[in-house]
């Protein structure tokens, strides 16, 4: 008697909530999760707009204003390592983005 009951509440459970955890949609990130650049994307530090600057990691909006500022101001960046000339920008930042950076 106990499993012809059982039986008929997973059945009708199976009927009304059809979508289980295992036929969820699988996501890579948690609800909420900082929004991360696809790895593949490089930023091009001598186009880039202030907003595309605040994608890399280190780089808020006062950061990003000062590099384009320094561009503005001195030109082009022969190199990308040229990018800890603008104030604000030390080496650590140039390490953690220099996978995604491009001239």
């Amino acid at each position: 008697m106990n499993k012809l009951l059982v039986t008929l509440l997973l059945g009708a459970a199976f009927t009304h909530f059809p979508l289980l955890a295992a036929e969820a949609p699988k996501t890579d990130t948690a609800p909420n999760a900082e929004v991360q650049m696809p790895q593949t994307s490089k930023i091009n530090i001598n186009t880039a707009t202030e907003s595309e600057l605040q994608l890399l990691k280190g780089i808020g909006q006062a950061k990003a204003k000062a590099i384009v500022e320094y561009r503005n101001q001195y030109g082009r960046f022969a190199s990308v390592e040229d990018l800890t000339k603008v104030a604000g920008v030390g080496q650590k930042v140039l390490d953690d983005n220099r996978d995604i950076l491009s001239l």
